[in-house]
């Protein structure tokens, strides 16, 4: 999905595929990794920030 951070237009970032490519990578790395990871609470318990973009005070996990 086009995310707001890459922006849009002609102010569309160039680099977005490669940051979503590097996105892929890492994620899927870091699951063969520790396949056993997962969230430390229940989803409901996560903590966001309050702010105009939304993103998570922190996120406890366990592997």
């Amino acid at each position: 999905n086009n995310h707001l951070a890459f922006g849009a237009g002609i102010h569309h970032c160039l680099g977005a595929p490669l940051a979503r490519l590097e996105g892929q990578i890492a994620l899927g790395t870091l699951l063969q990794w520790l396949p056993n990871l997962c969230l430390a609470i229940k989803p409901d318990q996560l903590n966001y920030n309050h702010s105009k973009m939304r993103s998570l005070v922190n996120l406890p996990v366990v592997f």
